[in-house]
């Protein structure tokens, strides 16, 4: 008897144990975002550039549109690192989450294209949306871009 109710104490316990919620990987947009490396999957404009600019896979290299060695990493210390799409050229600046992360603020990268303010559509570990505007020879361009993590 005294066996018996030690297994089913045993069980007991073992069963609590092995219930225990397992808490793995980021959570917060911030910790999302620092914790991979992201490549651009996609660009739609409008304005000076319409339509979709770069689809990954689709769009041919070497194409002037081609932003397929583009890399984005963003540290836990505020700052960003950026590869062109060249792949050879590179860019550190600042950034943060603002607006309760609804806004995502590049700075100090030397960039025209990188430096300014976006609106965050959306982060998850699969992908991560902005959109924005910039001016490119003296023309508006609205972007929508989708970032994946590299491979």
């Amino acid at each position: 008897m005294r066996n018996i109710k030690f297994v089913i104490y045993s069980l007991f316990i073992f069963s609590f144990i092995s219930c225990k919620e397992v808490v793995s990987g980021p959570k917060t947009k911030t910790e999302i975002l620092v914790s991979k490396v992201w490549m651009i999957q996609e660009v739609n404009a409008s304005g000076y550039l319409e339509g979709q600019v770069f689809l990954r896979g689709k769009t041919p290299e070497g194409s002037p549109y081609d932003l397929s060695k583009v890399r984005v990493t963003f540290k836990p210390n505020g700052t960003a690192f950026a590869i062109d799409n060249t792949g050879n050229s590179t860019a550190t600046g600042k950034w943060k989450l603002a607006s309760n992360n609804v806004d995502l603020l590049v700075s100090d990268t030397n960039n025209f294209l990188l430096d300014g303010a976006g609106t965050v559509t959306g982060i998850s570990e699969t992908v991560f949306s902005f959109q924005g505007s910039r001016t490119y020879k003296s023309n508006a361009i609205n972007a929508k871009v989708q970032m994946v993590p590299a491979l």
